[in-house]
């Protein structure tokens, strides 16, 4: 197993917060080999751990009740419950919040695949409650760290630059990312977006129109880092806006894309209703829209190149449990800043993106004279600084 940087995070939560751990995410990201990788760890600390597959018909009917009996029986000789595909249960808030209240010497940690299925059944029930965690593909962090434990030598700089352009291609899912030969990742991929891509989505009650999401979905591909019209989508694939509006949201819920919004401190003078998309993962996206060729021979690197930056900061923070503002920046006058972040203990930064060296641009000079803030500019030479 790759480590994962959010594995010290979630333990320290899990037994000091009191609260119970949510590890949300797409499938295949690596949740249940991490949540084994916590049971081991709990128990090499001398904790007694139940772990509970609900994919497993006999493991989620043991925990399936509201019963106190039964509950009271479950967690009699155990410090900590680890739960796996817990949307699977039919009352996963309920039963949750009950061994809760039962049993609060238990520490409860649960997956979920959907932050739709598990988040909206949770809600009501376990309010203040729980802490949420989210669980991306692997981060260029951490697979550097797995083959070099110093980020800022020369090596480490030597073997992010060799290994770039196939996780521009291929993504880091931690399956395809672990397959040496392309053939073998493109294969896997595409079997991931047609057995699991999809397999969320099609579940839930909003989608009526599986066609419609799917196209929607390749649309989307072909334009990241672009701002997205729905109207324009709308037309496109023949279907009405509140249709694009409510399946956007879906894709972003199932962990298929992130959402950016523009910043604005004068809403007259900027465009404030457009947004950019992105992929969570690239090998995904190129597998969507079939296209595998060397990132060299490709029109759409900076595209690309985009993408990866803003997912793996996003990443970044995630894998720290720290909050993270996101969006981008564009006047009516054309003027363009990639993108902004603002946290709460840090003030507000802005970046453009660049593949190769280059300049800052005018929309980047623009931004500064308006809100006196510097643009910084991230490519090729100083990325790992950014995305580490």
């Amino acid at each position: 197993m790759i480590p994962r940087l959010l594995e010290e995070v979630i333990i320290s939560r899990l037994l000091s917060s009191g609260k119970i751990i949510l590890l949300l995410g797409a499938r295949q990201v690596g949740k249940t080999t991490l949540l084994t990788h916590i049971e081991h760890a709990c128990k090499a600390k001398g904790k007694r751990v139940l772990y509970l597959n609900c994919d497993i018909d006999e493991e989620k009917a043991a925990i399936n009740t509201t019963s106190r009996a039964i509950i009271e029986q479950l967690t009699a000789n155990i410090d900590i419950m680890l739960i796996d595909e817990a949307q699977g249960l039919d009352n996963p808030g309920l039963t949750l919040k009950n061994i809760h209240v039962i049993a609060p010497h238990v520490k409860i940690m649960a997956t979920g695949s959907s932050s739709f299925e598990l988040k909206n059944k949770l809600s009501d029930p376990l309010t203040g409650r729980y802490l949420d965690f989210m669980l991306y593909p692997l981060s260029f962090a951490e697979i550097l760290f797995a083959h070099q434990k110093s980020f800022i030598d020369i090596v480490s700089r030597n073997r992010a630059d060799a290994i770039l352009p196939s996780v521009l291609l291929y993504g880091l899912y931690p399956e395809v990312y672990m397959k040496n030969n392309p053939t073998e990742k493109q294969a896997l991929l595409e079997r991931l977006v047609d057995s699991y891509l999809f397999r969320d989505v099609l579940t839930f009650q909003r989608v009526k129109n599986a066609q419609a999401i799917k196209n929607l979905t390749r649309a989307l591909a072909y334009q990241i880092g672009s701002e997205v019209n729905e109207n324009e989508l709308a037309n496109r694939l023949k279907i009405d806006r509140k249709t694009v509006i409510s399946y956007l949201e879906v894709l972003e819920k199932s962990f298929i894309i992130a959402r950016v919004h523009p910043f604005s401190k004068n809403p007259r003078r900027e465009i404030g209703r457009n947004y950019k998309v992105y992929f969570i993962d690239l090998g995904i996206r190129n597998a969507l829209i079939g296209d595998f060729n060397q990132v060299e021979l490709r029109a759409d690197i900076g595209s690309l190149w985009e993408n990866f930056l803003f997912i793996e900061r996003m990443k970044h923070f995630a894998n720290k449990d720290q909050l993270l503002q996101k969006y981008f920046w564009r006047s009516y006058g054309g003027a363009e800043v990639d993108y902004i972040e603002k946290s709460p203990s840090v003030e507000m930064k802005a970046f453009e993106f660049k593949h190769k060296t280059g300049s800052l641009s005018k929309g980047a000079k623009s931004f500064t004279n308006e809100y006196k803030s510097k643009v910084f500019l991230i490519n090729k030479d100083n990325y790992l600084d950014f995305i580490l």
